[in-house]
């Protein structure tokens, strides 16, 4: 009878920790490069772990103006996590983007061009887990957005509540 309660509770103690990650969230920051604005950018970003492998994260970013060019984006991506250490995962992410362009055409005050798009967001990144409550991490991912295609490289952190 005593070891089938270790046993009972060690499977318990183990099922607890394999949720862990289940209802999870997370906002953070982000630094940028965007390869068609040829600009740095920063970003905010909330994240929600469904399951422990997926997770959801809104997210919104403004490209500095950079040759009168400056962009912003709101993407909603999804993540599927995979753990390749005890505090490192990598991921595939895809994902909806909108993006709005702005560039000044150097006439004077005021004069520009403005255009807005819906694309998708393809990519992977890594994420390392500092402590309990915070980490980093790498991104990349490709905008595919009619005429204005772009590579995003992302370096971000997070805490988690």
């Amino acid at each position: 009878m005593k070891k089938f309660i270790i046993a009972a509770s060690l499977i318990f103690l183990g099922l607890g920790s394999a949720f862990a990650q289940q209802g999870k969230q997370a906002v953070g920051g982000s630094l940028s490069y965007g390869t068609e604005t040829e600009s740095v950018g920063i970003g905010a970003k909330y994240q929600y772990n469904i399951t422990n492998e997926i997770r959801i994260e809104p997210s919104m970013d403004y490209f500095f103006k950079h040759n009168g060019l400056s962009m912003f984006d709101i993407n909603a991506n999804v993540h599927y996590l995979v753990p390749i250490a005890s505090n490192v995962k990598i991921y595939p992410l895809a994902g909806f983007t909108f993006t709005s362009w702005h560039q000044d055409l150097g006439i004077g005050a005021g004069f520009g061009a403005s255009t807005s798009k819906f694309g998708v967001n393809l990519g992977a990144g890594m994420e390392f887990a500092l402590d309990r409550n915070w980490s980093m991490n790498f991104e990349m991912k490709y905008q595919l957005i009619s005429d204005l295609d772009q590579a995003v490289f992302n370096l971000g952190v997070a805490y988690s509540f």
